[in-house]
């Protein structure tokens, strides 16, 4: 992971509207356990949080969402004359992820994630230009952990060799290893840039048992961890009243 030297953005100045660009996480998806099916839940409260602070909101977050599509839209966006005073963008959750169909395979094979971690820095570096220069404020945040060993059976549940997929891996733990580099290189980008970074991670690592968190699948939060996901981003607002919104 490539080493940032930080250094700090100018003073943000009052915002009144937000738009969010992000996956599922902030979607706010999770999984039904019954009928294994997704769906999306109010449990973050996105609306009531923009009503609490007298703030516009508009969630722009979708399902299965990696960094170069979000930049596609970001793009398509503000060509059509989408406007805000800030867009917090929560990326990396599907860009780290594999094809696990091809490492059961083939496991003696290299194989990459959906979106190679340099790539990765690129485009978020491009997005956060491409913002500025709009004059649009970026917020970045980071992402929530896994739980590996739910992620894993959730990812072969239709079949898939998991020991083939071990033996690829060497370890269960490399699943949460790999999303973690992500996540902490959101964190150094936004360091980087002087970009203000929420922590969500932060915010189930302050738990003992994160696994209470999360659905089936290990990485959707259930309702109770978007109840996390909301307290980090009022905990964000109240943190910088008068200073990021009026």
């Amino acid at each position: 992971m490539p080493v940032f030297a930080g250094r700090k953005g100018p003073k943000m100045p009052r915002i009144r509207s937000i738009s969010i660009f992000g996956d599922s996480i902030l979607r706010g998806v999770v999984l039904n356990t019954e009928t294994r099916r997704y769906s999306v839940s109010d449990c973050i409260g996105i609306d009531s949080i923009a009503d609490m602070y007298s703030i516009e909101i508009t969630n722009h977050s979708r399902f299965g969402c990696t960094i170069e599509r979000s930049y596609e839209y970001i793009r398509k966006h503000l060509a059509r004359g989408g406007r805000a005073d800030t867009v917090l963008l929560e990326l990396g959750g599907n860009d780290c992820d594999f094809n696990w169909a091809e490492v059961a395979a083939r496991p003696d094979a290299e194989h990459f994630p959906r979106t190679p971690i340099e790539r990765f820095v690129s485009v978020y570096r491009a997005i956060i230009d491409t913002l500025r220069k709009q004059g649009i404020i970026p917020v970045l945040s980071n992402l929530p952990p896994l739980c590996p060993e739910r992620y894993l059976d959730w990812v072969c549940r239709d079949g898939l060799d998991r020991e083939r997929i071990l033996g690829w891996l060497g370890s269960i733990t490399a699943i949460y290893r790999f999303q973690e580099n992500y996540s902490r290189t959101v964190d150094c980008i936004a360091e980087e840039a002087g970009c203000k970074c929420i922590d969500l991670r932060g915010a189930f690592l302050r738990h003992r048992r994160v696994e209470q968190f999360f659905c089936e699948d290990g990485i959707h939060p259930n309702y109770a961890g978007q109840g996390l996901i909301r307290g980090a981003l009022i905990d964000t607002l109240n943190n910088y009243k008068g200073v990021i919104y009026a």
